[in-house]
């Protein structure tokens, strides 16, 4: 991906990883958990709780309730 800096290519991998996990298990399409974009913001900000993550562009209460801590684990890795 063009946009994403040589040194955050694992942090973005990782967080398309977590998505793509989920998806399975909920047997729905990627962008159902979260568009690019927010993934995107994820990368950027590296939002540290569940605060942090609910002003990501794209989560909402219900997805933080339910990926949320997937992606924190993530995150914080």
């Amino acid at each position: 991906l063009g946009d994403v800096a040589p040194e955050e290519q694992a942090m973005w991998e990782a967080l398309r990883e977590c998505r793509r996990q989920l998806a399975v298990e909920h047997n729905v399409p990627p962008y159902v958990i979260f568009h690019d974009a927010t993934l995107r913001q994820m990368l950027a900000e590296r939002p540290a709780d569940r605060e942090g993550l609910l002003g990501i562009s794209g989560v909402g209460q219900a997805k933080l309730d339910r990926y949320g801590e997937r992606f924190l684990e993530v995150l914080r890795a």
